[in-house]
Protein backbone atom coordinates (compact mmCIF):
# COMPACT_ATOMS: atom_id res chain seq x y z
CA UNK A 1 0.00 0.00 0.00
CA UNK A 2 1.49 3.32 -1.09
CA UNK A 3 0.70 6.64 0.54
CA UNK A 4 0.52 8.22 -2.92
CA UNK A 5 0.60 6.64 -6.38
CA UNK A 6 1.54 9.12 -9.11
CA UNK A 7 0.59 8.62 -12.74
CA UNK A 8 3.22 10.13 -15.06
CA UNK A 9 6.98 10.68 -14.77
CA UNK A 10 7.05 13.93 -16.68
CA UNK A 11 8.32 16.93 -14.75
CA UNK A 12 5.03 17.32 -12.88
CA UNK A 13 5.06 13.77 -11.53
CA UNK A 14 8.77 13.85 -10.73
CA UNK A 15 8.55 17.18 -8.91
CA UNK A 16 5.51 16.02 -6.93
CA UNK A 17 7.18 12.70 -6.14
CA UNK A 18 10.37 14.37 -4.97
CA UNK A 19 8.43 16.66 -2.62
CA UNK A 20 6.39 13.80 -1.18
CA UNK A 21 9.39 11.53 -0.74
CA UNK A 22 11.26 14.34 0.99
CA UNK A 23 8.27 14.75 3.32
CA UNK A 24 8.50 11.06 4.26
CA UNK A 25 5.58 9.70 2.23
CA UNK A 26 5.77 6.27 0.62
CA UNK A 27 5.40 7.25 -3.02
CA UNK A 28 5.55 5.43 -6.36
CA UNK A 29 5.59 7.04 -9.81
CA UNK A 30 4.31 5.05 -12.80
CA UNK A 31 5.33 5.99 -16.35
CA UNK A 32 4.37 4.26 -19.61
CA UNK A 33 7.52 5.43 -21.41
CA UNK A 34 10.97 3.93 -20.88
CA UNK A 35 12.37 7.35 -19.94
CA UNK A 36 11.57 10.21 -17.55
CA UNK A 37 10.81 13.81 -18.45
CA UNK A 38 7.69 13.39 -20.60
CA UNK A 39 7.30 16.32 -22.99
CA UNK A 40 10.53 17.82 -21.65
CA UNK A 41 12.76 14.79 -21.98
CA UNK A 42 16.21 14.71 -23.60
CA UNK A 43 17.20 11.86 -25.93
CA UNK A 44 19.18 11.25 -29.09
CA UNK A 45 17.65 11.95 -32.53
CA UNK A 46 17.69 8.19 -33.13
CA UNK A 47 15.74 7.55 -29.92
CA UNK A 48 13.20 10.21 -30.93
CA UNK A 49 12.92 8.65 -34.40
CA UNK A 50 14.06 11.82 -36.16
CA UNK A 51 17.47 10.87 -37.59
CA UNK A 52 20.07 8.11 -37.40
CA UNK A 53 22.26 10.12 -35.04
CA UNK A 54 23.39 9.29 -31.52
CA UNK A 55 25.93 12.09 -31.02
CA UNK A 56 23.32 14.73 -30.12
CA UNK A 57 21.23 15.09 -26.96
CA UNK A 58 18.01 16.80 -28.03
CA UNK A 59 15.19 18.16 -25.87
CA UNK A 60 11.76 17.22 -27.20
CA UNK A 61 9.90 20.44 -27.81
CA UNK A 62 11.40 23.79 -27.02
CA UNK A 63 12.62 24.03 -23.46
CA UNK A 64 14.43 26.46 -21.26
CA UNK A 65 13.39 27.08 -17.68
CA UNK A 66 12.65 30.13 -15.54
CA UNK A 67 15.35 31.01 -13.01
CA UNK A 68 14.45 31.65 -9.37
CA UNK A 69 10.85 30.53 -9.78
CA UNK A 70 8.72 27.51 -8.81
CA UNK A 71 10.92 24.89 -10.47
CA UNK A 72 14.07 26.14 -8.81
CA UNK A 73 12.24 26.46 -5.48
CA UNK A 74 11.47 22.73 -5.58
CA UNK A 75 14.92 21.76 -6.88
CA UNK A 76 16.47 23.61 -3.93
CA UNK A 77 13.98 22.23 -1.42
CA UNK A 78 14.52 18.57 -2.35
CA UNK A 79 18.26 18.88 -2.98
CA UNK A 80 18.16 17.81 -6.63
CA UNK A 81 20.73 20.33 -7.85
CA UNK A 82 23.63 18.22 -6.70
CA UNK A 83 22.77 15.67 -9.42
CA UNK A 84 23.13 17.98 -12.46
CA UNK A 85 25.06 21.03 -13.62
CA UNK A 86 22.89 24.15 -13.45
CA UNK A 87 23.64 26.50 -16.38
CA UNK A 88 22.22 30.06 -16.56
CA UNK A 89 21.61 31.03 -20.21
CA UNK A 90 21.96 34.27 -22.11
CA UNK A 91 19.10 36.77 -21.91
CA UNK A 92 16.45 36.11 -24.59
CA UNK A 93 16.31 38.38 -27.64
CA UNK A 94 13.54 40.18 -29.50
CA UNK A 95 14.02 40.40 -33.28
CA UNK A 96 12.95 43.67 -34.87
CA UNK A 97 14.03 45.64 -37.95
CA UNK A 98 16.77 43.17 -38.84
CA UNK A 99 18.43 43.22 -35.40
CA UNK A 100 18.45 41.24 -32.17
CA UNK A 101 17.50 43.30 -29.11
CA UNK A 102 18.30 42.22 -25.56
CA UNK A 103 15.73 43.10 -22.89
CA UNK A 104 16.92 46.08 -20.82
CA UNK A 105 17.46 45.81 -17.07
CA UNK A 106 18.33 49.20 -15.55
CA UNK A 107 16.54 52.52 -16.08
CA UNK A 108 19.13 53.88 -18.53
CA UNK A 109 19.08 50.65 -20.51
CA UNK A 110 15.31 50.89 -20.73
CA UNK A 111 15.56 54.37 -22.22
CA UNK A 112 18.18 53.30 -24.79
CA UNK A 113 16.69 49.93 -25.74
CA UNK A 114 14.23 49.24 -28.56
CA UNK A 115 15.08 52.29 -30.73
CA UNK A 116 11.83 52.04 -32.73
CA UNK A 117 9.75 52.77 -29.61
CA UNK A 118 9.22 56.49 -28.83
CA UNK A 119 10.55 57.85 -25.53
CA UNK A 120 7.04 58.66 -24.31
CA UNK A 121 6.03 55.02 -24.76
CA UNK A 122 9.19 53.82 -23.00
CA UNK A 123 8.30 55.94 -19.98
CA UNK A 124 4.90 54.27 -19.89
CA UNK A 125 6.58 50.88 -20.05
CA UNK A 126 8.77 51.96 -17.14
CA UNK A 127 5.66 52.91 -15.18
CA UNK A 128 4.20 49.48 -15.88
CA UNK A 129 7.41 47.72 -14.75
CA UNK A 130 7.39 49.76 -11.53
CA UNK A 131 3.83 48.60 -10.93
CA UNK A 132 4.83 44.98 -11.57
CA UNK A 133 7.60 45.26 -8.99
CA UNK A 134 5.35 46.69 -6.29
CA UNK A 135 1.94 45.04 -6.79
CA UNK A 136 1.07 42.22 -4.37
CA UNK A 137 -0.04 38.73 -5.36
CA UNK A 138 -3.42 39.36 -3.76
CA UNK A 139 -4.02 42.53 -5.76
CA UNK A 140 -3.04 40.81 -9.01
CA UNK A 141 -5.53 38.03 -8.34
CA UNK A 142 -8.29 40.40 -7.28
CA UNK A 143 -7.87 43.04 -9.97
CA UNK A 144 -6.31 41.35 -13.01
CA UNK A 145 -6.62 37.55 -13.00
CA UNK A 146 -9.83 37.41 -15.02
CA UNK A 147 -9.40 40.54 -17.14
CA UNK A 148 -7.87 40.39 -20.62
CA UNK A 149 -4.50 41.77 -21.66
CA UNK A 150 -6.18 44.40 -23.79
CA UNK A 151 -7.51 46.12 -20.67
CA UNK A 152 -4.06 46.08 -19.05
CA UNK A 153 -2.53 47.64 -22.16
CA UNK A 154 -5.25 50.31 -22.19
CA UNK A 155 -4.79 51.18 -18.52
CA UNK A 156 -1.04 51.77 -18.94
CA UNK A 157 -1.39 53.54 -22.29
CA UNK A 158 0.65 51.09 -24.36
CA UNK A 159 1.06 52.15 -28.00
CA UNK A 160 1.16 49.65 -30.90
CA UNK A 161 4.90 49.08 -30.53
CA UNK A 162 4.66 48.33 -26.80
CA UNK A 163 1.72 45.99 -27.38
CA UNK A 164 3.67 44.07 -30.00
CA UNK A 165 6.74 43.84 -27.79
CA UNK A 166 4.74 42.27 -24.98
CA UNK A 167 2.29 40.17 -27.03
CA UNK A 168 4.63 38.66 -29.64
CA UNK A 169 7.62 38.81 -27.33
CA UNK A 170 6.97 38.35 -23.65
CA UNK A 171 3.48 36.83 -23.80
CA UNK A 172 4.43 34.46 -26.62
CA UNK A 173 7.44 33.22 -24.64
CA UNK A 174 5.60 32.72 -21.38
CA UNK A 175 1.99 32.03 -22.30
CA UNK A 176 2.07 30.50 -25.82
CA UNK A 177 -1.30 31.88 -26.95
CA UNK A 178 -1.42 35.54 -28.01
CA UNK A 179 -5.11 36.48 -28.05
CA UNK A 180 -5.14 39.75 -26.12
CA UNK A 181 -8.91 39.47 -25.59
CA UNK A 182 -8.47 36.06 -23.92
CA UNK A 183 -5.02 36.10 -22.30
CA UNK A 184 -5.13 36.82 -18.59
CA UNK A 185 -3.64 40.18 -17.63
CA UNK A 186 -2.87 38.75 -14.20
CA UNK A 187 -0.91 35.92 -15.81
CA UNK A 188 1.30 38.41 -17.64
CA UNK A 189 1.99 40.37 -14.45
CA UNK A 190 2.96 37.25 -12.49
CA UNK A 191 5.13 35.98 -15.35
CA UNK A 192 6.80 39.40 -15.38
CA UNK A 193 7.43 39.05 -11.66
CA UNK A 194 9.00 35.63 -12.29
CA UNK A 195 11.16 37.22 -14.98
CA UNK A 196 12.32 39.94 -12.58
CA UNK A 197 12.98 37.38 -9.83
CA UNK A 198 15.32 35.55 -12.17
CA UNK A 199 17.09 38.76 -13.19
CA UNK A 200 17.57 39.63 -9.52
CA UNK A 201 19.27 36.33 -8.68
CA UNK A 202 21.17 35.48 -11.87
CA UNK A 203 20.94 38.51 -14.18
CA UNK A 204 19.04 36.25 -16.58
CA UNK A 205 15.54 34.74 -16.52
CA UNK A 206 16.61 31.47 -18.19
CA UNK A 207 18.49 28.31 -17.29
CA UNK A 208 19.00 24.75 -18.46
CA UNK A 209 21.26 21.84 -17.56
CA UNK A 210 24.43 20.51 -19.08
CA UNK A 211 23.40 17.65 -21.33
CA UNK A 212 19.86 18.96 -21.76
CA UNK A 213 16.77 19.51 -19.63
CA UNK A 214 16.35 15.74 -19.26
CA UNK A 215 19.31 15.83 -16.88
CA UNK A 216 17.06 17.66 -14.42
CA UNK A 217 14.37 14.99 -14.80
CA UNK A 218 16.98 12.32 -14.06
CA UNK A 219 18.13 14.30 -11.02
CA UNK A 220 14.57 14.36 -9.68
CA UNK A 221 14.26 10.62 -10.25
CA UNK A 222 17.43 10.04 -8.19
CA UNK A 223 16.09 12.33 -5.47
CA UNK A 224 12.85 10.33 -5.24
CA UNK A 225 14.72 7.04 -4.97
CA UNK A 226 17.23 8.42 -2.43
CA UNK A 227 14.31 9.24 -0.16
CA UNK A 228 12.70 5.81 -0.40
CA UNK A 229 10.33 6.47 -3.30
CA UNK A 230 9.97 4.38 -6.45
CA UNK A 231 9.89 5.25 -10.16
CA UNK A 232 8.53 2.53 -12.45
CA UNK A 233 9.18 3.00 -16.18
CA UNK A 234 7.49 1.08 -18.98
CA UNK A 235 4.42 0.60 -16.79
CA UNK A 236 1.25 1.68 -18.54
CA UNK A 237 -1.58 2.61 -16.17
CA UNK A 238 -4.78 1.23 -17.68
CA UNK A 239 -7.25 2.31 -14.98
CA UNK A 240 -7.61 4.50 -11.92
CA UNK A 241 -9.63 2.39 -9.52
CA UNK A 242 -12.58 4.28 -8.04
CA UNK A 243 -15.00 2.71 -5.57
CA UNK A 244 -17.91 4.54 -3.95
CA UNK A 245 -16.59 7.92 -5.07
CA UNK A 246 -13.07 7.35 -3.73
CA UNK A 247 -9.77 6.59 -5.50
CA UNK A 248 -8.33 3.30 -4.26
CA UNK A 249 -5.34 2.74 -6.53
CA UNK A 250 -4.31 1.87 -10.06
CA UNK A 251 -4.30 -0.96 -12.53
CA UNK A 252 -1.03 -1.46 -14.38
CA UNK A 253 -1.91 -4.03 -17.00
CA UNK A 254 -3.63 -6.71 -14.98
CA UNK A 255 -1.82 -5.83 -11.76
CA UNK A 256 -3.59 -3.82 -9.03
CA UNK A 257 -1.62 -1.14 -7.16
CA UNK A 258 -3.20 -0.06 -3.88
CA UNK A 259 -2.74 3.52 -2.72
CA UNK A 260 -4.27 5.81 -0.13
CA UNK A 261 -4.20 8.67 -2.65
CA UNK A 262 -3.70 8.98 -6.40
CA UNK A 263 -2.08 11.99 -8.08
CA UNK A 264 -2.71 12.20 -11.83
CA UNK A 265 0.22 14.10 -13.36
CA UNK A 266 -0.75 13.96 -17.03
CA UNK A 267 -3.22 16.02 -19.09
CA UNK A 268 -6.29 16.06 -16.86
CA UNK A 269 -8.75 15.14 -19.61
CA UNK A 270 -7.05 11.73 -19.97
CA UNK A 271 -9.06 10.83 -16.88
CA UNK A 272 -11.93 10.31 -19.32
CA UNK A 273 -10.03 7.25 -20.61
CA UNK A 274 -8.87 5.90 -17.25
CA UNK A 275 -11.92 6.04 -14.99
CA UNK A 276 -14.79 3.68 -15.71
CA UNK A 277 -18.04 5.17 -16.89
CA UNK A 278 -20.30 5.81 -13.94
CA UNK A 279 -17.40 6.52 -11.57
CA UNK A 280 -16.65 9.93 -13.07
CA UNK A 281 -19.15 12.61 -11.92
CA UNK A 282 -21.05 13.93 -14.95
CA UNK A 283 -20.37 17.62 -14.31
CA UNK A 284 -16.65 16.95 -13.86
CA UNK A 285 -16.56 14.86 -17.05
CA UNK A 286 -18.17 17.69 -19.00
CA UNK A 287 -15.55 20.09 -17.66
CA UNK A 288 -12.78 17.72 -18.79
CA UNK A 289 -14.28 17.57 -22.29
CA UNK A 290 -14.39 21.39 -22.41
CA UNK A 291 -10.80 21.63 -21.25
CA UNK A 292 -9.45 19.31 -23.92
CA UNK A 293 -10.71 21.73 -26.57
CA UNK A 294 -8.40 24.41 -25.12
CA UNK A 295 -5.15 22.50 -25.76
CA UNK A 296 -2.60 24.23 -28.03
CA UNK A 297 0.19 23.09 -30.34
CA UNK A 298 3.50 24.25 -31.72
CA UNK A 299 5.03 23.04 -34.97
CA UNK A 300 8.83 22.80 -34.95
CA UNK A 301 11.64 22.51 -37.40
CA UNK A 302 14.28 20.93 -35.19
CA UNK A 303 17.74 19.63 -35.90
CA UNK A 304 21.49 19.95 -35.67
CA UNK A 305 22.98 23.02 -37.34
CA UNK A 306 26.49 23.04 -38.80
CA UNK A 307 26.94 26.69 -37.88
CA UNK A 308 25.25 29.32 -35.67
CA UNK A 309 22.40 31.45 -37.01
CA UNK A 310 24.56 34.57 -36.95
CA UNK A 311 28.31 35.20 -36.96
CA UNK A 312 28.59 34.29 -33.29
CA UNK A 313 26.61 31.65 -31.29
CA UNK A 314 23.46 33.11 -29.75
CA UNK A 315 22.82 30.37 -27.21
CA UNK A 316 19.32 31.43 -26.17
CA UNK A 317 15.76 32.15 -27.30
CA UNK A 318 14.82 34.64 -29.99
CA UNK A 319 11.28 35.96 -30.30
CA UNK A 320 10.33 37.24 -33.77
CA UNK A 321 6.95 39.03 -33.98
CA UNK A 322 4.37 38.53 -36.72
CA UNK A 323 5.24 41.92 -38.21
CA UNK A 324 8.69 40.59 -39.14
CA UNK A 325 7.43 37.63 -41.20
CA UNK A 326 5.20 37.29 -44.25
CA UNK A 327 4.28 33.65 -44.78
CA UNK A 328 3.05 32.31 -41.44
CA UNK A 329 0.52 34.09 -39.21
CA UNK A 330 2.37 33.38 -35.99
CA UNK A 331 5.21 34.69 -33.89
CA UNK A 332 8.43 32.67 -34.24
CA UNK A 333 10.12 31.17 -31.19
CA UNK A 334 13.70 30.28 -32.14
CA UNK A 335 16.12 28.46 -29.85
CA UNK A 336 19.79 27.98 -30.65
CA UNK A 337 21.16 25.76 -27.90
CA UNK A 338 24.28 27.06 -26.17
CA UNK A 339 27.52 25.08 -26.73
CA UNK A 340 27.95 25.31 -22.96
CA UNK A 341 25.15 22.74 -22.59
CA UNK A 342 27.21 20.13 -24.49
CA UNK A 343 24.27 18.67 -26.42
CA UNK A 344 25.98 18.46 -29.82
CA UNK A 345 29.35 17.59 -31.38
CA UNK A 346 31.82 20.45 -31.15
CA UNK A 347 31.07 23.11 -33.76
CA UNK A 348 27.43 22.08 -34.18
CA UNK A 349 24.30 23.52 -32.60
CA UNK A 350 20.92 21.99 -31.73
CA UNK A 351 18.39 24.39 -33.24
CA UNK A 352 14.60 24.52 -33.08
CA UNK A 353 12.17 26.96 -34.67
CA UNK A 354 8.55 26.95 -33.50
CA UNK A 355 5.30 28.52 -34.67
CA UNK A 356 1.71 28.16 -33.53
CA UNK A 357 -0.07 25.48 -35.55
CA UNK A 358 -3.20 23.39 -35.74
CA UNK A 359 -3.01 19.60 -35.80
CA UNK A 360 -4.80 19.67 -39.18
CA UNK A 361 -2.10 21.88 -40.72
CA UNK A 362 -0.31 20.59 -43.82
CA UNK A 363 3.10 20.19 -42.23
CA UNK A 364 5.15 20.13 -45.45
CA UNK A 365 3.56 23.35 -46.68
CA UNK A 366 4.00 25.00 -43.30
CA UNK A 367 7.69 24.04 -43.20
CA UNK A 368 8.23 25.61 -46.65
CA UNK A 369 6.59 28.84 -45.53
CA UNK A 370 8.70 28.88 -42.37
CA UNK A 371 11.92 28.48 -44.35
CA UNK A 372 10.92 31.40 -46.59
CA UNK A 373 10.41 33.59 -43.50
CA UNK A 374 13.59 32.41 -41.79
CA UNK A 375 15.78 33.09 -44.81
CA UNK A 376 14.76 36.73 -44.60
CA UNK A 377 15.43 36.89 -40.84
CA UNK A 378 18.83 35.16 -40.94
CA UNK A 379 20.33 35.63 -44.44
CA UNK A 380 23.72 34.19 -43.44
CA UNK A 381 22.23 30.79 -42.57
CA UNK A 382 21.23 28.40 -45.36
CA UNK A 383 18.03 26.77 -44.11
CA UNK A 384 18.25 24.08 -46.77
CA UNK A 385 21.91 23.09 -46.53
CA UNK A 386 23.36 24.24 -43.18
CA UNK A 387 21.82 21.31 -41.31
CA UNK A 388 23.70 18.28 -40.04
CA UNK A 389 20.25 16.65 -39.71
CA UNK A 390 16.72 17.97 -39.22
CA UNK A 391 13.14 16.89 -38.59
CA UNK A 392 9.69 18.47 -38.60
CA UNK A 393 7.68 17.81 -35.47
CA UNK A 394 4.23 18.75 -34.19
CA UNK A 395 4.64 19.46 -30.48
CA UNK A 396 1.21 18.70 -28.99
CA UNK A 397 -0.52 20.12 -25.94
CA UNK A 398 1.94 22.91 -25.25
CA UNK A 399 -0.41 24.04 -22.53
CA UNK A 400 -2.54 21.12 -21.39
CA UNK A 401 -5.28 23.72 -21.15
CA UNK A 402 -4.47 27.22 -22.41
CA UNK A 403 -4.32 29.80 -19.63
CA UNK A 404 -7.03 32.17 -20.81
CA UNK A 405 -9.32 34.29 -18.63
CA UNK A 406 -11.86 31.44 -18.81
CA UNK A 407 -9.28 28.88 -17.60
CA UNK A 408 -7.12 30.81 -15.19
CA UNK A 409 -6.14 30.07 -11.57
CA UNK A 410 -9.27 29.07 -9.61
CA UNK A 411 -11.23 28.44 -12.83
CA UNK A 412 -8.85 25.63 -13.77
CA UNK A 413 -9.18 22.02 -12.64
CA UNK A 414 -7.68 20.75 -9.42
CA UNK A 415 -5.69 20.11 -7.44
CA UNK A 416 -8.56 18.32 -5.71
CA UNK A 417 -11.32 16.59 -7.70
CA UNK A 418 -14.90 15.49 -6.92
CA UNK A 419 -13.46 11.99 -6.39
CA UNK A 420 -12.11 11.63 -2.87
CA UNK A 421 -8.32 11.15 -2.67
CA UNK A 422 -7.86 11.78 -6.40
CA UNK A 423 -5.69 14.81 -7.16
CA UNK A 424 -4.56 16.33 -10.45
CA UNK A 425 -1.49 18.39 -11.38
CA UNK A 426 0.28 19.61 -14.49
CA UNK A 427 -0.17 22.21 -17.21
CA UNK A 428 -3.85 21.33 -17.51
CA UNK A 429 -4.52 21.76 -13.79
CA UNK A 430 -4.35 24.72 -11.41
CA UNK A 431 -1.01 26.43 -11.89
CA UNK A 432 0.83 29.73 -11.97
CA UNK A 433 3.75 30.51 -14.31
CA UNK A 434 4.18 28.59 -17.57
CA UNK A 435 5.70 25.51 -19.21
CA UNK A 436 7.67 23.30 -16.85
CA UNK A 437 7.70 26.08 -14.27
CA UNK A 438 3.89 26.06 -14.43
CA UNK A 439 3.99 22.30 -13.90
CA UNK A 440 6.20 22.91 -10.87
CA UNK A 441 3.68 25.31 -9.36
CA UNK A 442 0.88 22.84 -10.03
CA UNK A 443 2.83 20.01 -8.41
CA UNK A 444 3.44 22.24 -5.40
CA UNK A 445 -0.25 23.11 -5.00
CA UNK A 446 -1.23 19.45 -5.33
CA UNK A 447 1.26 18.38 -2.66
CA UNK A 448 0.01 21.12 -0.34
CA UNK A 449 -3.51 19.74 -0.78
CA UNK A 450 -2.32 16.18 -0.09
CA UNK A 451 -0.25 16.94 3.02
CA UNK A 452 -2.67 19.58 4.33
CA UNK A 453 -0.25 22.47 4.83
CA UNK A 454 1.43 25.23 2.85
CA UNK A 455 4.99 24.86 1.58
CA UNK A 456 5.13 28.29 -0.06
CA UNK A 457 3.68 31.69 0.87
CA UNK A 458 2.59 33.18 -2.48
CA UNK A 459 2.47 36.74 -1.14
CA UNK A 460 6.08 36.43 -0.04
CA UNK A 461 7.13 34.55 -3.17
CA UNK A 462 5.96 37.37 -5.45
CA UNK A 463 7.35 40.18 -3.30
CA UNK A 464 10.26 41.81 -5.17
Amino acid sequence: MYDVAIVGAGFTGLLAGSLLAKEGYRVAVFERNSFVGGRAATRTPKEWGWAEREDYRVDFGHHVFATNSYLEFILDRVGAKRHFKFVPLNMPYFYKNGRLHKPPVGFLEQLRAYPWIPLRSKLRLRKFLSYVEKVSFGEVMEKWAYRPLEELYDEFGFDENARELFTDGFVAGYQTIIDTERNSAGDLILCMKAYLRGIKRYKTPLFSAEGGVGAIAEALRKTIEENGGEVHLGTNVTEIIVENGEAKGLKVGEKTIQAKRVLFAAPVYYLLRLIKEGNLPEEFAERLIEGEKEATNLFLIIGGAKRPLTEKPIGTWIMAPRSEVKNVDSYYLIYEVSPELKQAPEGNYPLSIAVLADEKTNKKELAKKMVADLEALFPNFDFENDWDWKAEVMFPIVDGIGRTIDWYWERRLGPETPIKNLYVAGDSAQELSSGVDGCASSALFAIEAIIGRKLLDLEEFYRL
